[in-house]
């Protein structure tokens, strides 16, 4: 809490992953805010918490309600004042949280930052293990994964009129113009390519699966941003995990999840198809509904952000709940109302990449709650570009003059055909 020159703000931040560490508290302190977190009541980010009953609802949502009841309390008995504004912040499964307490607790908060939420777990769980054993059978590396990144922005890059590494709609970017079976060597071939093997298991991660009744299940990794770092930090096995990497750690946790199921078999658990039994399972975590009524009715203001390279949190799923959420509310120019979703190329998993992916969502929540300015923009600029598990291999932050908006979805950010285009003042959202 700030000694002095409080704003009368409160900003909770919600912790990724399993959580079971503290998050952010100190970042909003110098501009006035007062902050909180929770571990949700446990440490350590491995998910053998998911064994107790207990401990799975305080992660799902109770952890977070129940902190902001507390946290509120102790902020107005410090300052001796009521809070004029509480606002909500997190990414991944925190962004999820976010989502459950706009949900289940809507009055909790004034508005709310939802970043590529974990929306069901059943659903990334078992893209995840399908995933993981086409990775098995032919693995692609560090190597294969730049080989495929070249690809797509060679492929795809200019297709928005500006060649800047950035694939600014990867959804354009379709497996015809990947051409995905000319990476595979010709004889004598070494490097720039893959096997027929590493191509199927490149081909399974760009496409969406269907169950055998033709219904899509789940959608693919967009192409663009692959040698980033996100495919890395997922399909690679590292220390971290015991030498297991995270899509191939996940059958593990499916199956503590499953262990009051006598015949669950999680060696003979079709990804596509089985994914039914999950559901009751899985209904405590999951976000069940996109009808946020009460949330808006409070004159709550929820901004999600998604980066549409985002490898475990696929974009397609934040389209669907801002669509899904336009069914519940009247269509779209009503639910702008009170949500709008913000699409960052270039972006992977919540953080880096290629693209320009920092911003600060904070102040144009703010304004939008408390002054009733809706966002359509909010400018970006480059970040850290990539990341690696070899820490030998870790670059520094880009200090790139590169800048762009962030146009409110669906309108995406389209070159003027004047100026500098690393600049975003040359860039228009529609």
């Amino acid at each position: 809490m700030p000694t002095q020159g409080w704003n009368g703000r409160i900003m909770f931040s919600t912790v990724g992953g399993g959580a079971g560490s503290i998050g952010d508290t100190t970042s909003l302190l110098n501009r006035g805010f007062a902050m909180a977190s929770t571990d949700t009541g446990h440490e350590g980010q491995t998910m053998e918490f998911m064994s107790q009953p207990e401990a799975t609802i305080d992660y799902a949502y109770r952890g977070v309600h129940l902190a902001t009841l507390f946290s509120k309390a102790v902020v107005k008995q410090y300052y001796g004042k009521p809070i004029k504004y509480s606002y909500l912040n997190g990414c991944s499964n925190g962004g999820r949280a976010a989502l459950m307490e706009a949900i289940r607790f809507p009055n909790d908060y004034d508005g709310i930052i939802a970043g590529a939420p974990a929306f069901e777990f059943a659903e990334f769980a078992s893209w995840m293990i399908g995933g993981a054993r086409q990775q098995e059978r032919s693995p692609l590396t560090r190597k294969e994964m730049s080989v495929l990144d070249d690809n797509s922005r060679r492929a795809c890059d200019s297709l928005d009129g500006v060649k800047d590494g950035v694939i600014n709609d990867p959804r354009l970017c379709t497996e015809e113009r990947l051409e995905l079976d000319k990476l595979v060597c010709t004889s004598g071939q070494t490097s720039s390519c893959l096997t027929a093997g590493q191509v199927d298991t490149a081909r399974y991660m760009y496409a969406d699966q269907f169950d055998a009744t033709g219904k899509m299940v789940s959608p693919g990794v967009l192409p663009g941003a692959e040698a980033a770092g996100d495919w890395e930090f997922w399909m690679l096995k590292h220390q971290l995990l015991g030498s297991e990497s995270l899509i191939g750690g996940m059958a593990d946790t499916l199956a503590l999840l499953m262990r009051h199921e006598p015949e669950f078999d999680i060696t003979k658990f079709d990804p596509n198809n089985d994914r039914t039994q999950l559901v009751p399972a899985m209904a405590v975590t999951d976000v069940q509904t996109a009808n946020l009524t009460d949330f808006a009715a409070n004159g709550g203001k929820l901004i999600m952000y998604q980066g549409w390279n985002d490898y475990p949190l696929r974009p397609q799923r934040a389209i669907n709940y801002l669509e899904e959420a336009e069914e519940q509310h009247g269509g779209a120019a009503k639910t702008a109302e009170f949500f709008r979703l913000f699409m960052v190329p270039g972006m992977v998993h919540c953080a880096a990449g290629p693209g320009a992916w920092v911003a600060d969502y904070v102040d144009p929540l703010v304004i939008w709650r408390e002054n009733g300015e809706a966002p359509d923009r909010i400018e970006a600029k480059t970040g850290m570009k990539q990341f690696s598990l070899d820490r030998s291999q870790q670059p520094a932050a880009s200090d790139e003059d590169f800048t762009r908006p962030l146009c409110a979805y669906p309108a995406l950010a389209r070159y003027n055909g004047n100026g500098d285009p690393n600049r975003s003042e040359n860039f228009i959202c529609r």
